[in-house]
C-alpha cells in the first residue's frame, strides 16, 4: 500500500531526507544526523513536520459538556484561547489516546495522535447523543513545529509581532498575505516553542517562511528521530510504547491530568486503582554501563549485582536511546510499584546481556517554557542524574 504523503514530502525529497513509514505516512526520520538534529534543537531551533498528527473539530451548544464527559482532565480549568492536556478512557479504564484540546468560543479542537485517528473520531460519534457536531479536519490540516530556544525570535520575523504576551499552552489566530494560522506555544521536545497549524493548500508558504527568517538564527530541518529523542529526554510519553488500552492512567504516571472531581467515561474503572493503588508505575533510569535500551526489554532487579546473583523481573522498557545532549542512554520502563524507587539499582536485558542501570526523577533535562513576567521557566535537572551516573 502507497504511503501517504505531507504536503512537505518534496520539501523532504529535495533536503535529502531519510524517509521512513510512520504509521502509513512518508516522514522524515533525518535530514544529515539525528543527533546533530536533537543537539540543535536544545542549543537553537529546529522545525519539525508533524503533518501526521489528528485533527478533530467538535463544536454545538452541547461540546463543552460532551467533551468533559470523555477526557479525564477538567476543561473548566481552560478559557478561550488555550489549551490542555487530556486523556480518552474506555470503559475498562484504559488508555484510548493521549490529545491535546483547544478551546474556542463555539467550538474544541482535539489533537489526536496519528495511529489513533479513526479510532478517536469513531469513539466521539458512538457517544454522541447531544446532537454535536464532529468533523475529522485532518486532512485539510498541516502542522508544522517550531521548537528551541531561538523559536520566538524566527516567530516574532515571520509574524512581525511581539509576543512577549504570548504564554505556555495558549494559542492565536493569524493571517499573512490572506493565508491562515493557528499557532499555539506548545510543543513535544520540552524546549520553549510554537506549534503552527495551517491549511495543507497554504502549507508551502509557511515552509517557506518559516525557514527563510530562521536562517538568521541556526534553524534546522529535524526529523522523527530527533523528536523521538527529546520527547524522551522531557519524559514525555508516546501512545503506543508508554501507554495503551490496556494501561490505566496511574500506571503511566499521568495521574495530574486525572480530575476525579467530574464524571467522565473509565472512571469508575479507575476509582479502583485510586483506592487500591496500582501496581507498576512509568518511571525514567539512565544506564551505568553502555548499552542502548530499546522498547520490549526486559528490566531486573538486582540488589547485589554479579555472576551468581538472582535476578528478578520487574518489568519492561518503554522507550529508550541514546541522549546527545546528555551522552547517556537514557529510557523510561513501566516496573512493579514495590522496586520503582528512585536511585533503586536495576539491570536491563539487552540481547542476552545485562547491563547496569538506576532510576532517576524525570524529566532529564531541564523543561523550558515562557509565561510573561517569569521568563523562561527551567527546571532544574535531578541531581541523581549528575551524581549517580
Amino acid at each position: 500500500m502507497e504511503l501517504k504523503k505531507t504536503p512537505f514530502y518534496q520539501k523532504h525529497v529535495e533536503a535529502a531526507a531519510r524517509l521512513v513509514d510512520f504509521g502509513g505516512w512518508a516522514l522524515a526520520l533525518e535530514y544529515k544526523s539525528v543527533l546533530a538534529e536533537a543537539k540543535a534543537v536544545r542549543g537553537s531551533c529546529g522545525l519539525f513536520d508533524a503533518s501526521h498528527m489528528g485533527q478533530i473539530r467538535v463544536s454545538g451548544s452541547g461540546a463543552f459538556s460532551f467533551l468533559q464527559g470523555l477526557v479525564t482532565n477538567d476543561l473548566s480549568l481552560i478559557s478561550n484561547g488555550q489549551m490542555q492536556y487530556n486523556l480518552l478512557l474506555n470503559r475498562g479504564g484504559g488508555v484510548l489516546d493521549d490529545l491535546m484540546v483547544y478551546r474556542f468560543k463555539r467550538s474544541f479542537l482535539c489533537v489526536v495522535n496519528a495511529t489513533n485517528i479513526d479510532k478517536i473520531f469513531n469513539w466521539f460519534n458512538e457517544n454522541n447523543h447531544q446532537d454535536i457536531e464532529i468533523i475529522n479536519e485532518s486532512n485539510n490540516i498541516s502542522l508544522l513545529a517550531l521548537q528551541g530556544p531561538n523559536a520566538q525570535a524566527i516567530m516574532e520575523k515571520v509574524l512581525k509581532i511581539n509576543l512577549d504576551d504570548f504564554n505556555y499552552m495558549s494559542f492565536i489566530e493569524v493571517s499573512m498575505e490572506g493565508k491562515d494560522a493557528l499557532i499555539s506555544r506548545s510543543g513535544y521536545t520540552g524546549e520553549d516553542g510554537f506549534e503552527i497549524y495551517v491549511s495543507s493548500n497554504d502549507a508551502l508558504f509557511w515552509w517557506d517562511t518559516i525557514l527563510k527568517e530562521g536562517e538568521a538564527f541556526c534553524l534546522q530541518l529535524s526529523g522523527l528521530g530527533a523528536r523521538d529523542i527529546l520527547r524522551i529526554e522531557a519524559g514525555y510519553p508516546l501512545y503506543g510504547n508508554d501507554m495503551n488500552e490496556q494501561m490505566d492512567p496511574f500506571t503511566a504516571s499521568l495521574g495530574w491530568a486525572v480530575k476525579l472531581n467530574k464524571e467522565f467515561i473509565g472512571k469508575d474503572a479507575i476509582l479502583k486503582y485510586k483506592i487500591q493503588g496500582v501496581k507498576s508505575f512509568r518511571v525514567g533510569f539512565v544506564m551505568e554501563d553502555r548499552a542502548i535500551p530499546r522498547a520490549g526489554y526486559e528490566v531486573y532487579l538486582n540488589e547485589s549485582i554479579g555472576i551468581d546473583s538472582d535476578r528478578k523481573f520487574i518489568g519492561k522498557v518503554s522507550s529508550g536511546g541514546y541522549s546527545p545532549n546528555l551522552d547517556k542512554f537514557i529510557g523510561m520502563a513501566v516496573i512493579d510499584k514495590g522496586f520503582a524507587g528512585l536511585d533503586a539499582p536495576i539491570e536491563i536485558n539487552v540481547r542476552g546481556r545485562f547491563y547496569k542501570a538506576r532510576i532517576v526523577k524525570m524529566p532529564f533535562v531541564g523543561i523550558r517554557t515562557y509565561n510573561k513576567g517569569m521568563s523562561k521557566v527551567i527546571r532544574k535537572k535531578p541531581e541523581t542524574l549528575n551524581s549517580k551516573s
